[in-house]
């Protein structure tokens, strides 16, 4: 059966993922310098440190140049060894490579939390205007205001947030 306009551009994507994630990483044959000796050298207190220890996590180090899979915690929970090194981390060695993963780790903790928080606060306040629909209050002006506050809210809610990083990988040039 002949694959539909859909499925051919989706196969194409799929095909073009793969070859990007098995490319190496663009920057890697000009690195001579070990990640690791630019770590020790500005070692200390940096901002990195500081957001996550803020936020209760302990930050890593880039001390030595072990690779991603060397400091992975719960590795049979994320699926190493169903669906190999290869697979999860692609060609990220030592530890430039192990930033490189941290970095879109933290960004796809940071999307999931934030999803969890919107999530848990539209409900709060959809429930919030459900109570003063249903209220047999005597004071419409305070409620309407009430009303009106809580779907402005509702609204910045609806809102996405865009942050700027600088490019830390280059997949192809």
């Amino acid at each position: 059966m002949p694959l539909t306009p859909a499925e051919k551009q989706k196969a194409y994507r799929e095909r073009k993922k793969a070859r990007q994630k098995a490319a190496q990483e663009g920057t890697a044959p000009y690195l001579e310098t070990p990640f690791s000796e630019l770590w020790n050298e500005s070692a200390g207190f940096t901002d990195f440190e500081q957001a996550l220890q803020l936020a209760g996590i302990e930050p890593p180090s880039f001390e030595d140049e072990r690779n991603p899979e060397d400091v992975t915690l719960e590795a049979e929970a994320i699926g190493i060894d169903q669906y190999g090194v290869d697979a999860i981390y692609g060609n990220r060695k030592g530890a430039i490579g192990r930033a490189e993963v941290i970095i879109g780790s933290l960004i796809d903790a940071a999307v999931e939390l934030s999803s969890i928080v919107n999530r848990y606060k539209r409900t709060e306040i959809e429930t919030r205007l459900a109570e003063l629909e249903n209220s047999d209050e005597t004071d419409v002006a305070t409620a309407m205001e009430q009303a009106v506050k809580l779907n402005k809210l509702l609204d910045q809610l609806n809102k996405q947030v865009r942050r700027s990083f600088p490019q830390w990988e280059v997949t192809s040039v």
